[in-house]
């Protein structure tokens, strides 16, 4: 055991418990207790089935997973280690502290978008908590009557049956299915503004926004040191949209960049209230859109204030990521 001098030392010169030295060499606290309570003794060497696979191997094995993350343990083993079953394979790469996650989806980044929302992250990187509060930020979201992925439920192993009534979801009929309602938002503007809106018909165009949505926060985007922050879609970047921005005088952020998502705090209030939508009607889903607009609007109206705060205060922290980053994806 290559820690145990670590052990002994740390228990007896700086007298730290078993769980304090744990923590600080990163193992676990019977590991520690085990050479603890066997010192003076000589080590013993426990006995076992011989490993199928020699350290040469399951170097070859974390380099190949290193090299391509997606290559599956069936993959490695047909490739690497042909002689082994493929939970050794999995066994291998746990050893080696890889383990197999659920890959985050994102869209494909060129060049020029990460140029772009580098340049964006510099420009606004000595910006302060307050400086962003003076930014009202806009978006929009087409919802659907089940918006979520396959859900999961946690029932015992045994003596549960997987139809009781308590583990089953309702399945939407065709219709739930394909119920859409496209909704903007818009939020900030030093708390001045907390907007939903809902968009009486199938898609937003730049007619519908120009003439139905912005007048109603033209009054809070007038004022002088608000910046009205919009996405670069075709929508916005209309001409019918930039005259009359420009017509009424609306101080626009022009430099957000193509593919900001992760920068754009209306994107997690969109995901919670997908998340209290799905809580809220798990049991008896939604029949028509009007349910669905009312679904939203409890879920908008329920979150507190703090909770738009607190993403506000996160830019800094959101443009200081995406710079380290040189203009990849983050976690926002």
């Amino acid at each position: 055991m290559e820690y145990r001098h670590e052990i002994f030392q740390l228990a007896d010169q700086d007298h730290l418990t078993e769980r304090e030295i744990a923590h600080r060499l990163d193992l676990s606290v019977s590991t520690v207790h085990y050479w603890v309570s066997r010192r003076g003794k000589r080590a013993t060497t426990k006995s076992g089935r011989p490993r199928k696979t020699r350290p040469e191997t399951d170097q070859v094995i974390y380099q190949a997973s290193l090299q391509n993350p997606f290559l599956t343990a069936v993959d490695l083993r047909h490739e690497h280690a042909p002689e082994c079953c493929i939970q050794t394979v999995r066994n291998r790469l746990q050893g080696k502290g890889l383990k197999c996650r659920v890959p985050a989806r994102k869209p494909f980044l060129q060049p020029f978008h990460r140029q772009m929302r580098q340049s964006f992250a510099l420009n606004h990187l000595h910006w302060s908590v307050d400086a962003w509060h003076r930014v009202v930020f806009s978006d929009e979201k087409i919802f659907r009557a089940s918006s979520r992925g396959a859900l999961r439920v946690y029932r015992p192993k045994r003596g549960s049956d997987r139809y009781d009534d308590q583990y089953i979801v309702p399945s939407s009929n065709i219709a739930g299915q394909r119920l859409t309602l496209c909704v903007w938002m818009a939020f900030g503007g030093q708390g001045a503004l907390r907007e939903i809106h809902r968009i009486e018909q199938r898609t937003l165009n730049a007619q519908y926004y120009t003439s139905r949505i912005l007048p109603t926060i033209e009054h809070t985007l007038s004022e002088e040191d608000l910046i009205f922050m919009q996405d670069l879609s075709s929508i916005h970047t209309s001409r019918l949209t930039d005259t009359w921005l420009n017509e009424h005088n609306i101080n626009v952020m022009r430099d957000w960049p193509v593919k900001g998502p992760d920068m754009n705090p209306v994107e997690n209030i969109w995901a919670e209230l997908v998340r209290r939508i799905e809580l809220r009607t798990r049991e008896s889903g939604i029949s028509n859109r009007n349910q669905l607009w009312e679904n939203i609007q409890f879920a908008f109206d329920s979150l507190p204030q703090d909770y738009f705060n607190n993403l506000i205060n996160s830019m800094p922290r959101r443009v200081g990521t995406v710079n380290r980053k040189h203009g990849g994806w983050t976690k926002y």
